[in-house]
């Protein structure tokens, strides 16, 4: 069986090429959903009043499952302060480095699907797509990485492979000032979910992919404050999404 070969960058996987596997896609057998500790959403909510001045508007917005969330990524405390607001379970990549440590304990407010971040991780594109598949919702940070100052880094192309095969509903979520948590005393954390909304079915490749992806970004940064655009900044794109996701 041959397999197709792409160029991905979900969440943490960069510079490096995934895959295909249809048997897998095809394959009855589901993949398993790790359920949140039990109680962890409500204390991650306490966490976040607790440490910040914490608020979150357009939960009304989030659809029936299955969906996609994309999210800007600033730090570790955007776990809870996005995940503890889900109702459902929502898979996400996390990096294996920290499967054990007392960060990979705070990811599991959601269902991390562990991933190595410096290689090709082979089974990520096809487990992300199964997921959705069996019917649950999926969570991507384009960016693939953390931004330090807030504001949004370049989008990598592995969310609109994913979000054009997958065919569901994109559920866009800004969220701004985790990254400023335990560096002031109780920061404004906002965290803003927009209005879903789909990419054109089919296969996506090379300069639409790129430009699907520059869609998904433009939509997150429609639900922050200008200053936060950064590498997006004067794309019109912003504009033509905010009549769509606000």
């Amino acid at each position: 069986m041959q397999h197709r070969k792409y160029n991905l960058y979900p969440n943490g996987i960069r510079n490096g090429t995934i895959e295909i596997k249809r048997d897998i896609l095809n394959a009855s057998n589901e993949i398993p959903i790790w359920e949140p500790l039990p109680g962890s959403r409500t204390i991650c909510k306490l966490f976040m009043h607790l440490f910040s001045h914490y608020s979150v508007t357009g939960l009304e917005n989030i659809p029936q499952r299955p969906y996609l969330v994309t999210f800007n990524h600033e730090s570790y405390w955007d776990s809870p302060a996005i995940g503890s607001q889900f109702k459902d379970t929502v898979p996400t990549f996390t990096a294996r480095k920290y499967k054990g440590t007392l960060v990979g304990l705070l990811l599991h407010v959601g269902s991390p699907v562990w991933i190595d971040q410096e290689s090709a991780d082979r089974q990520a594109l096809t487990t992300a797509l199964k997921i959705m598949q069996q019917g649950s919702p999926f969570a991507i940070a384009p960016e693939g990485t953390r931004s330090k100052s807030g504001k949004l880094l370049e989008g990598h192309e592995g969310v609109a492979f994913i979000a054009t095969r997958a065919n569901v509903p994109i559920v866009p979520v800004a969220v701004i000032g985790t990254n400023l948590m335990f560096k002031q005393v109780r920061p404004e954390v906002c965290v803003t979910v927009g209005k879903p909304y789909k990419l054109p079915e089919g296969r996506a490749r090379g300069d639409q992919l790129a430009a699907y992806t520059d869609r998904i970004m433009c939509a997150i940064a429609a639900l922050m404050p200008e200053q936060y655009h950064g590498y997006y900044t004067g794309n019109p794109l912003i504009a033509e999404m905010a009549k769509v996701v606000r």
